[in-house]
């Protein structure tokens, strides 16, 4: 039998788009955005299953940036300004400015609060530690081994505790090794 699945980020809807810009400018509250990214999440996960897809993925609905994301949560990390990534695609590219860490699971709580939401294993979601290390500015490590395996710790961290968690399915998504 071949499972069928997608690759895991899905396109976020105009609301939660503007909503993000809402909040940058004050005028929408973060509990408010946080309830607008579930119901995404809950229209996405119900498409996955009016669809039949058989391992379904939360769509990461919560994530601006696959990279930002995570190093907005792991310890030794701070965000720049705005940096052209291509065309008029600007990001706030990460700087690792110390030691690596956890201050507590990153994707943990998504992952239930999907599961919650279908009967189909839902996969977990982490973005690798080649590409968090070459999307990002090192400030702090010697090199750029020593600065994939600090971050492969950690990543290995969140993919342990997804698996505790329950999770039957982990993907690491590693864009970066191809450039």
């Amino acid at each position: 039998m071949l499972l069928t699945t997608s690759v895991g980020s899905l396109p976020k809807p105009d609301y939660l788009t503007k909503a993000r810009t809402q909040v940058r400018k004050g005028e929408l509250s973060a509990r408010e955005l946080r309830a607008l990214e579930e119901q995404a999440t809950r229209e996405w996960i119900r498409t996955q299953e009016e669809l039949d897809i058989d391992i379904i993925v939360d769509g990461e609905q919560y994530r601006g940036d696959m990279v930002a994301y995570f190093a907005e949560y792991f310890s030794g990390f701070k965000t720049s300004e705005l940096v052209r990534s291509y065309g008029n695609r600007y990001y706030r590219k990460p700087i690792i400015m110390g030691k690596v860490g956890r201050r507590k699971p990153v994707t943990i709580e998504w992952w239930k609060f999907a599961q919650g939401l279908t009967t189909r294993p839902v996969k977990g979601m982490l973005t690798g530690p080649y590409t968090i290390m070459d999307w990002s500015f090192n400030e702090y490590y010697p090199s750029r081994r020593a600065t994939a395996l600090a971050i492969a710790k950690v990543v290995r961290e969140e993919a342990k505790d997804l698996e505790r968690a329950g999770a039957q399915y982990i993907q690491i998504d590693e864009p970066a090794i191809s450039t």
